[in-house]
C-alpha cells in the first residue's frame, strides 16, 4: 500500500494519520468513496494481513494469516463502522443493524496488551490472530462511536473525500481527515484561485 492506509508516507502525514482512532484508519482503506468506483485497498487477504501488521495489530515479524472469508468479514465490519460514523457525523442515530454488527464483533475480543522490550504490544491468544485483531477494531469503534473518546466525529471537507475522522482540536475547527493530504490540497487550491483572480500587476 502506498498511501495513508500503508507505510509509504512522510513523517508528517504518518503522524497525522496515526492520531486518528484505529477504526477510522480502517475505514480509510477505501479511497474515493464518493466516486462511481471507489478504490479498494484491501483487495486480497494478504493486503489485509499487511495492513494489520502496519497498524500494529499483529505479533511477531510475520503478518497474521488471513483467508478470503475473513477478508469479506473485514469488509463488512469496516462498512458498518463507516456507515455508523457517517450517521453520527450527520446527526442521525445508528441503524440497529450496524450497531449490532459492531457490538457482535467487539464481544469476540480476546486480545490484550503487554509490555515488551520496546513498549506495548498486542497478544492474540485465540486460534486466529487476524480474527482477534478484527474484534479489536470493533472494540475501538465502540469506544469512538460511543463517545468514550473526546472529540467530534466529522466527514472530511476535502474535494471528493468523504472520509470520517475525529476532530480533537480545542475549537473543533478541523475540516480535513488529514492535513498532509486533503488539507494541503485545499490550501494549494485556494492559493491557485487567489492567483487566478488577482488583478494584473500594475492594474
Amino acid at each position: 500500500m502506498d498511501d495513508e492506509g500503508g507505510t509509504a508516507m512522510t513523517d508528517g502525514v504518518r503522524a497525522d494519520v496515526e492520531s486518528q482512532p484505529l477504526c477510522f484508519r480502517f475505514t480509510k482503506t477505501v479511497k474515493a468513496r464518493s466516486d462511481r468506483t471507489p478504490k479498494e485497498l484491501l483487495r486480497r487477504p494478504s493486503d489485509f494481513a499487511e495492513w494489520l501488521a502496519t497498524v500494529g495489530l499483529s505479533t511477531g515479524v510475520r503478518p497474521p494469516e488471513v483467508d478470503e472469508q475473513l477478508l469479506r468479514e473485514a469488509w463488512e465490519l469496516r462498512e458498518s463502522i463507516y456507515r455508523a460514523a457517517r450517521s453520527l457525523a450527520d446527526g442521525h442515530p445508528l441503524t440497529e443493524a450496524d450497531r449490532d454488527h459492531i457490538n457482535a464483533w467487539a464481544a469476540r475480543d480476546d486480545a490484550y496488551r503487554v509490555l515488551d522490550g520496546t513498549g506495548a504490544a498486542w497478544r492474540f491468544p485465540g486460534p486466529s490472530p487476524a480474527r482477534s485483531a478484527l474484534a479489536v477494531l470493533a472494540g475501538d469503534a465502540v469506544d469512538t462511536l460511543g463517545g468514550t473518546r473526546s472529540g467530534t466525529i466529522k466527514v472530511c471537507a476535502g474535494t471528493g473525500c468523504v472520509a470520517v475522522f475525529l476532530d480533537t482540536t480545542r475549537g473543533r475547527s478541523r475540516r480535513w481527515c488529514s492535513m498532509g493530504t486533503c488539507g494541503n490540497r485545499a490550501k494549494k487550491d485556494a492559493m491557485r484561485v487567489r492567483h487566478e483572480t488577482a488583478p494584473p500587476s500594475g492594474a
